[in-house]
């Protein structure tokens, strides 16, 4: 019991710190969110390349080429338009470089170094935007209520598994759940501060939502394929930040992709 007490302690220590330093630096703007952004696109990153075992020599190589991706994470502060076009060519140029290790590990090594990069470009590119902060926001609130929604309503209601050969504690009441909290919160904050229509909030939630789930069960089969438990022990009582963000960066890419076509 004192073990679980310790352990509820150290997760709840840990949010509270990684809560206060994010919204510091999302209050910042500018240069530090984008460096902030880097710097955890750069440990994701690291960590991904742990789960599916890259050997150690070639983890070396990787980690400096990954400099190359804090890089890439600051050009939308700078300069957004080459940003994409600059991740492509690097993913090119890994891909060849990784030919000395296996085809799949290759393959998932370039797959990682494109999505943390699309994902830092799309935090980095919201905030700059019109009213960065207010959707910056919204995208976090969207996704933790996600989160919680899914969690008590999975564990109210439980039923039918959602995909129990990827994550077997998660359920289709909790999947759902998890929607309608976020559309539920999304709508509330929008109407409060008057930034967003609340009915496109709530509908844009829906779909934020949806993909948000759908990164945490990508993480989850990623795991699962390389047989690993956790994606790293950085974040004390949570396991890595691969973890806590899984769900977070498809999201911030999907409505990065709203701002720029609305």
């Amino acid at each position: 019991m004192a073990k679980k007490a310790s352990e509820l302690q150290q997760r709840v220590v840990s949010a509270v710190v990684l809560a206060f330093v994010a919204i510091i630096c999302i209050w910042a703007g500018g240069f530090v969110f984008a460096l902030f952004v880097s710097l955890g696109a750069f440990l994701v990153f690291l960590e991904w390349t742990a789960i599916i075992g890259l050997p150690a020599f070639e983890a070396k190589r990787f980690q400096a080429i990954c400099l190359i991706l804090a890089f890439l994470a600051m050009l939308p502060f700078f300069d957004g338009r080459v940003a994409i076009p600059a991740l492509v060519l690097v993913t090119a140029i890994l891909f060849f470089i990784t030919q000395s290790t296996t085809k799949e590990t290759a393959i998932w090594s370039c797959g990682a170094i494109f999505y943390c990069g699309l994902a830092a470009f799309s935090l980095i590119g919201l905030r700059n935007g019109e009213q960065g902060f207010e959707a910056i926001v919204l995208l976090f609130v969207i996704v933790c209520a996600t989160d919680i929604g899914a969690y008590f309503v999975g564990r109210r209601i439980g039923g039918p598994k959602l995909a129990p050969k990827i994550s077997p504690g998660k359920t289709q009441s909790g999947a759902l759940g998890g929607v309608v909290v976020s559309m539920f919160v999304a709508g509330t904050v929008a109407a409060v501060t008057s930034v967003f229509a609340p009915l496109a909030a709530m509908f844009g939630a829906a779909f934020v939502s949806v993909v948000s789930q759908v990164g945490d069960l990508f993480e989850s089969y990623l795991k699962r394929r390389f047989r690993v438990k956790d994606s790293g022990s950085l974040v004390p009582g949570h396991g890595g930040l691969f973890d806590r963000v899984d769900g977070l960066m498809p999201a911030a890419i999907v409505m990065f992709g709203f701002s720029q076509l609305f």
